[in-house]
């Protein structure tokens, strides 16, 4: 009877050690990944043109595949529904945007009654203590008639590394007007 229960028991501790050390190397994959502290805010204003913009859902992504440099010049929408998407550098000037770099993104819903509308989307970051940096990019929507008008807006921020920046996010926000 004792044999059996010290069966048990080296079992029962094994199985605690197993799911221990599961965790463990669960939970530093999650300390090392996601090293990105931050909040950030959205902003409507200016031209009284950026009616039509939600709210937007920010997540942590990476560049979208393809992507060679960032977005330049005034970006246009589809004349139906669909999906228009800036990549923007974290950095002021920057045109280095790269697949698979770490990224936060935007996706803003556009909804609106309009023949054309044109926006600036203005991104402000700073990483760690450094300086703050502003990224401006146009978009333009609208189906060229007066008819309901539906797009999503996904707006990149390429943070220039795979990885996320080691001082972690301190400001990111986004304007739209």
């Amino acid at each position: 009877m004792k044999t059996k229960n010290q069966v048990r028991v080296i079992y029962t501790t094994t199985a605690i050690v197993a799911i221990a050390l599961a965790s463990g190397f669960a939970l530093a994959a999650v300390l090392t990944s996601t090293a990105v502290n931050q909040s950030a805010n959205y902003y409507q204003g200016g031209n009284t043109g950026a009616n039509g913009f939600s709210g937007p859902t920010l997540s942590i992504t990476s560049t979208p595949a393809a992507v060679a440099a960032c977005t330049s010049g005034v970006k246009s929408g589809a004349v139906t529904a669909g999906t228009v998407t800036l990549i923007l550098s974290s950095t002021t000037g920057s045109a280095v945007c790269t697949t698979g770099d770490f990224a936060e993104e935007f996706t803003l819903a556009f909804s609106a009654t309009i023949v054309t509308q044109t926006n600036t989307i203005t991104i402000t970051t700073q990483v760690g203590a450094g300086t703050v940096q502003t990224n401006s990019e146009g978009i333009s929507l609208g189906t060229g008639s007066s008819t309901a008008f539906t797009q999503t807006v996904e707006v990149y921020i390429d943070y220039g590394s795979v990885s996320p920046p080691a001082g972690g996010v301190t400001v990111l926000d986004m304007v739209v007007q």
